[in-house]
């Protein structure tokens, strides 16, 4: 037993003499890229200069969703697609929607047809016609009041009307014992009805226009006048509108509120209507479909997520709260994109008044554009951008 435990302990201390001897082989380091490549540095914090990391993001993304809710008919459009600004990307059933803009235009082409144009047209007329002798009534109580020879010519005439009432009452008092079917009895009779209705317009005639006329006469006077220019005035209002004219703010009328609200019911058809389709805002690709034909699309559930990213923007994302007030709107940046390994030149456009907190430092968000837009950037990208210096 003594014998193997020392064989053991000789074969353990040779091995052990083998291991040091021997000389380590070197494990070999891996180059990537061609050998002529420099990398450039990445940017850090020196001279004052201020370094923060980023991330490039479409200048545009839209996220689209329909105000009213529907049963989706129709998707136009699928990851990767390129639209332009106006294409319909997902339409609802309309059904509903197109029958409220036909009902509202049946309205609306009742009430501006040629009949009713010209029903206007007498309407102005007639209110014209009423105005102007409403507007002479009212002028002749500032020319009641006559000249010397004028008022001496009415006198007389009440002189003469006065003179033959008397006669005409003398010649009937004398027929008073006549009958009544009697022929003299009958002329002196209407002999003084006519003396009595010439005195009765002669002395009329005269105070008109030698007493001052009373309140309650001004008042409707000028209440006729008032009405009157007001129905003038809307029938005018009315038919502008008819024939598509602009109307001052004031405009009034129960027919003009008619029509405006007819045009009105139409124009809230057509909106809704519009709004059983997703339109592209703007030119993009699109970078998200959440919705397949035949479901119920939700009021404001995002369906269709659309960017621009043939223009790309950079945002910071760690920039702090000590650097911030470092930086200026419009001034030169130097923009590092990782992925590229390349520099471009930017300038600032916007420092977020909004602070957020990141692994318990507060940060701020600063947007730059791209002097120019750098080839083969794809957006979420990182960056380094070191702010204050050109390119």
């Amino acid at each position: 037993m003594k014998r193997l435990i020392t064989v053991y302990c000789l074969l353990i201390t040779l091995l052990t003499a083998c291991g040091s001897s021997a000389t380590p082989t070197p494990i070999p380091t891996l180059v990537l890229g061609s050998g002529d490549a420099t990398p450039a540095p990445r940017p850090v914090s020196s001279g004052g200069n201020v370094v923060a990391s980023a991330v490039l993001v479409p200048a545009q993304e839209a996220h689209l969703a329909f105000a009213a809710g529907g049963m989706v008919v129709k998707v136009n459009a699928k990851v990767g697609d390129r639209v332009t600004a106006g294409y319909i990307l997902v339409e609802l059933d309309d059904t509903l929607a197109r029958l409220e803009v036909e009902r509202a235009q049946r309205v609306l082409r009742e009430l501006t047809s040629p009949a009713a144009v010209a029903a206007a047209e007498q309407a102005v007329a007639n209110a014209q016609e009423a105005y102007d002798e409403a507007k002479k009534k009212a002028e002749s109580l500032n020319r009641r009041f006559a000249d010397n020879v004028t008022r001496d010519y009415l006198e007389a005439q009440v002189t003469l009307a006065q003179q033959a009432l008397d006669l005409a009452r003398e010649a009937y008092n004398r027929t008073r014992g006549l009958s009544s079917a009697d022929p003299a009895r009958a002329k002196a009779a209407a002999d003084l009805y006519n003396a009595q209705k010439a005195y009765n317009t002669a002395l009329a005639n005269l105070n008109w226009f030698t007493e001052k006329p009373s309140e309650t006469e001004v008042a409707r006077i000028t209440a006729d006048l008032n009405a009157a220019s007001a129905a003038l005035q809307e029938a005018k209002w009315y038919l502008a509108a008819l024939k598509g004219e602009t109307l001052p703010d004031e405009a009034s009328g129960a027919q003009l509120a008619q029509l405006q609200q007819a045009r009105a019911d139409l124009n809230a058809a057509q909106v809704r209507l519009a709004q059983t389709r997703l339109t592209a805002p703007i030119d993009g690709i699109v970078a998200q479909v959440d919705v397949i034909a035949g479901e119920y699309a939700a009021p404001g559930k995002v369906l269709i997520v659309l960017s621009n990213v043939d223009q790309l923007q950079v945002k910071t994302t760690d920039l702090s709260e000590r650097d911030v007030t470092k930086v200026k709107v419009g001034e030169p940046a130097v923009i590092l994109i990782d992925a590229l390994n390349r520099e471009f030149s930017g300038t600032v456009i916007s420092i977020s008044p909004l602070a957020s907190v990141l692994g318990g430092d507060v940060v701020y968000e600063v947007t730059l554009v791209f002097d120019e837009q750098p080839v083969g950037a794809l957006a979420g990208m990182t960056a380094d951008v070191r702010f204050g210096e050109g390119e």
